[in-house]
């Protein structure tokens, strides 16, 4: 991985916004939602900063990136299924490509930094963001695939919140129970996700373990080539 190519502090910046998606807004009561867009915005950003050293995947990125900035979130559920679907479908399709960014970083990665680490970490928060928006689109298209608290009040934001702290504590296998997938497809992708979780968690502290143990080793053969 070469250092140069990545606008400085661009892997601390998303991992940052990507905390601050999960954190705030509870904080804001009313006003979450439009704490919720703002937060959502920044990690739209961020995720494109990370490219902007590549003028290719820096318009691929902006093409599935305006939409979801553009869009008011706030009318999603009021509105036709089939254009939330298409919101859903598209943020997914950007997480994806920003995923696809972060995966290559990692692997292509020759030594251990600040900036490989914030990758690995923000590639493990971005797969609860894309799972947060899969559980939404089987909610929509299959309604009553999870059993929420119906008290509730499940306007576009909550439902978001909900979800995201549903995927953050399957992705961790935490599994507190008060959301509960109630039909097969629900349940298979809720397993699916735990799944990911661990086997990334094991793969990635085995990568960075080996750069770290091999990097020392060259570091003391050339201490030693030199004495």
């Amino acid at each position: 991985m070469v250092d140069h190519q990545f606008p400085r502090y661009s892997f601390l910046a998303l991992f940052l916004s990507l905390i601050a998606m999960i954190l705030l807004p509870p904080f804001f009561g009313d006003n979450s939602g439009l704490i919720q867009r703002l937060v959502w915005i920044c990690n739209l950003l961020a995720g494109l900063w990370l490219v902007t050293h590549n003028h290719r995947l820096l318009l691929l990125g902006g093409v599935f990136a305006l939409p979801a900035i553009l869009v008011d979130q706030s009318s999603l559920m009021a509105g036709p299924v089939m254009w939330t679907v298409g919101y859903f479908v598209i943020s997914m399709i950007f997480l994806l490509f920003i995923l696809y960014f972060l995966f290559r970083v990692v692997i292509g990665a020759k030594r251990v930094s600040t900036d490989l680490i914030f990758a690995s970490l923000c590639f493990y928060l971005l797969l609860a963001v894309v799972w947060t928006y899969i559980y939404l689109l089987i909610d929509l298209v299959m309604p009553g695939a999870f059993s929420i608290n119906p008290e509730i009040t499940l306007g576009y934001s909550t439902v978001t919140r909900e979800f995201m702290y549903y995927s953050v504590v399957t992705l961790t296998t935490l599994g507190y129970g008060d959301i509960i997938p109630q039909n097969a497809i629900a349940k298979s992708w809720a397993a699916m996700e735990a799944i990911v979780g661990q086997l990334y968690l094991a793969v990635i502290v085995a990568r960075l373990m080996g750069l770290y143990i091999a990097n020392e080793l060259v570091s003391d053969r050339s201490e030693d080539s030199q004495s």
